[in-house]
């Protein structure tokens, strides 16, 4: 999407916003666009997708819906809940009417105030930064702001258990997204714990791929080479420009890394080879000038091996 076309997307929005939302909800949301930034830039997301999010995500919330589930379809679940409704309305709302086609835009909006399985990173930041912006004043919050900058998945855990606690409390039904969100949370850190801690290396391979990818990396590969090598389980590789960014891009995804205690094993490549390999035991990042790629040519032989899916951000 162009930033001329997002430019004109905000326009709209805000219009909107400040023609049916109360000061207070406008705040809010101001509040959720900063939050969501500042948990971009810390777990490595587009920030302007999620600041796209922050901003559409309750522009229904304050307004009668039951026409608009009825409208768009939805499930009659939906009627007499705005609470459900609204994030469920503003993603329609944003495809039918706004032009926006990225699904993962979409769904941090759809699910924001649910949660649900196997959210993307954009779907948790977005789900996060509606908790904890500043504007938010519960007990425990400050719990929740510092866990959430430090542990995202444990954060988005500990907001499903409290939103379930809450809700049943009320009596009121509880939704199956935020059930099966907990589970899946749930399951998600158990894992992580009997692995000491440690992200598997699946994670750390799409992890590594959407750091290069938002550092302007060009055509970022995971190739899930498990069950054909006896040195690893995934190898990413990626296109920097010049040598000076294939630099850049080997020491981006490093930092990423040392956030998680995570250090390579060992680094190959850096004296102007064209090739900076860098060993994290489970996954090996290859970064290679376009000239060195070419000639190397790893997804050739690795071909009969799958790649590995992840979050890319639009040119």
């Amino acid at each position: 999407m162009e930033k001329s076309d997002i430019n004109k997307i905000e326009d709209r929005v805000r219009k909107y916003q400040s023609e049916h939302l109360s000061t207070r909800r406008l705040k809010h949301i101001e509040g959720v666009i900063d939050t969501a930034v500042l948990l971009a830039d810390r777990y490595g997301a587009d920030r302007n997708k999620a600041a796209l999010a922050a901003l559409c995500h309750d522009m229904f919330k304050e307004r009668d819906l039951d026409d608009l589930v009825r409208e768009y379809g939805l499930s009659d679940k939906y009627l007499g809940s705005n609470n459900l409704a609204h994030g469920k309305i503003a993603a329609e709302y944003m495809k039918h009417e706004l032009g926006i086609t990225d699904d993962d835009i979409l769904n941090a909006v759809s699910y924001h105030t649910t949660g649900r399985a196997g959210m993307s990173l954009l779907e948790k930041i977005i789900f996060m930064a509606d908790t904890i912006e500043p504007q938010r004043d519960y007990p425990g919050v400050e719990e929740v702001r510092e866990l959430t900058f430090k542990d995202l998945d444990a954060a988005c855990a500990l907001s499903c258990e409290r939103t379930l606690e809450i809700v049943e409390k009320k009596g009121f039904p509880v939704d199956s997204d935020t059930k099966e969100a907990k589970g899946y949370f749930d399951k998600l850190i158990s894992e992580r714990s009997a692995n000491g801690g440690k992200m598997d290396s699946r994670e750390m391979a799409v992890m590594a791929a959407e750091t290069l990818d938002i550092k302007k990396g060009d055509d970022v590969v995971i190739i899930d080479v498990a069950e054909k090598s006896g040195f690893t389980d995934y190898l990413v590789v990626a296109t920097g420009g010049s040598e000076r960014q294939t630099i850049a891009l080997s020491e981006a995804v490093e930092d990423k890394f040392e956030e998680y205690g995570i250090v390579p094993r060992g680094t190959e490549g850096k004296n102007g080879s064209g090739w900076i390999l860098s060993d994290y035991g489970d996954i090996v990042v290859n970064v290679f000038t376009e000239a060195m790629r070419n000639k190397y040519n790893i997804e050739k032989i690795w071909a009969d091996c799958e790649t590995v899916g992840f979050n890319k951000i639009e040119d």
